[in-house]
């Protein structure tokens, strides 16, 4: 049988500079075989012919005279919303990056490498392959309404895009959801931070937390809460909540045993906490079919992904990772909650927050001992190897039980 040629990725460049369009078509020659690299001097252009046809992959430059990446990025989620939209941007950009936080996938800081916006592009594809399987469009198709990105945590990630914001008015910005605050307060307060005095405003718990972690904490307790635990069986959503936890936990403290810069630890908390998300969407949504899968699970020893897989056809890091994307979440994200049982299957190939999570949800599981699967209390030792890490497994673990007795 003659084998399907596979169809190239379609990339498109827009910036008002000529001469750095030229410089991008240079620098891309050499993926002809692999991407269909297009061009266009503005966003009125670039939406004209992704009228003609559709990219997917969209790099735009912030400014841009007329329409700008922010404008354009708006008008290509309307349009286009399956298409990955990249933006390259200054410091400067502050008050436009605001404007597009839920429409753009990834930020790219100028200045940069060509080698970073080349290893960034090839992600989002093999991610787009991942995520645009023809079973996993079936599956979404069949869920109940997917929930929206909270408003709380839009203006959160608007008032840090000003360099000016303190964490008083991040606190402010919690304190006006009671819900949230009463919900981050009880979290701040419990065994999983350990704290030795009681936090009692949401001013106090951003100065402990951080904010990165009460941007993922935000995240978590809002899709957590649009799903009632009651009718679910074989299924706690409470039991997720607290692997999810602790898998952050432990694979923050990894991510800064490497020396992660202070935004890559952010994204690997925020990976951890959201990694199986997909679980409570599945449980959720199909919960009759999702029982089947956990009874497959254990029946057969299998671990519950492949379970997934054959009662779905996808696992719930695929479906987890979908929707992510639809909220724009960093491709660094999206990666690690869709290959975080995989992590050979992802284009990059060096200590990202996929591998933090990877190498945390299984120690976390290990030692609470909550699998008796093989398969997954194993770390996937030849993908370690590949990135030249297999030797750091030992002192891994040593940072996972001590996050975790800390929690005990």
């Amino acid at each position: 049988m003659t084998a399907i040629p596979k169809l190239k990725k379609k990339v498109l460049f827009v910036d008002d500079e000529s001469m750095l369009l030229e410089l991008y078509r240079l620098a891309f020659e050499e993926e002809g075989n692999e991407w269909d690299i297009n061009f266009a001097p503005c966003g009125k252009d670039a939406l004209s012919l992704m009228q003609e046809a559709p990219v997917d992959v969209l790099v735009s430059d912030m400014r841009m005279p007329g329409m700008s990446g922010a404008e354009l990025v708006q008008e290509v989620v309307k349009l286009y919303p399956r298409t990955s939209r990249l933006i390259m941007s200054g410091y400067a950009d502050s008050e436009q990056i605001a404007l597009c936080l839920g429409a753009t996938h990834q930020f790219i800081a100028k200045p940069f490498e060509l080698s970073l916006l080349r290893g960034t592009i090839r992600r989002v594809c093999a991610l787009d392959e991942c995520l645009l399987d023809e079973r996993l469009k079936s599956l979404v198709a069949q869920l109940r309404s997917l929930p929206s990105l909270p408003t709380l945590y839009f203006r959160i990630m608007e008032a840090l895009a000003s360099p000016d914001t303190s964490l008083e008015q991040i606190g402010g910005i919690i304190a006006s959801d009671p819900s949230m605050t009463a919900k981050i307060l009880q979290l701040v307060n419990s065994a999983f931070f350990g704290i030795a005095r009681r936090i009692s405003n949401p001013v106090e718990a951003v100065q402990f937390l951080g904010v990165g972690r009460v941007r993922s904490l935000v995240l978590s307790l809002h899709v957590f809460s649009c799903f009632d635990q009651a009718h679910l069986k074989n299924f706690s959503i409470d039991a997720v909540w607290k692997h999810s936890m602790s898998t952050a936990l432990v694979a923050q403290k990894i991510g800064r045993s490497q020396k992660m810069d202070r935004s890559a630890i952010d994204e690997t908390y925020v990976a951890g906490m959201l990694h199986d998300i997909g679980k409570v969407l599945l449980a959720a949504s199909l919960p009759d079919l999702y029982s089947k899968a956990v009874e497959l699970s254990a029946a057969e020893k299998m671990p519950l992904a492949d379970a997934e897989r054959e009662i779905f056809g996808v696992s719930h890091a695929q479906v987890g990772a979908y929707l992510l994307g639809l909220w724009g979440l960093p491709i660094t994200i999206v990666e690690a909650v869709a290959f975080h049982h995989d992590p050979s299957e992802a284009a990059a190939k060096s200590f990202t927050p996929l591998t933090a999570v990877h190498v945390a949800t299984v120690l976390e599981r290990r030692i609470r001992g909550l699998s008796t699967t093989a398969q997954d209390l194993a770390i996937d030792t030849e993908y370690l190897a590949e990135i030249g890490l297999d030797d750091r497994i030992d002192d891994w673990t040593e940072v996972a039980e001590e996050t975790l007795s800390e929690q005990a």
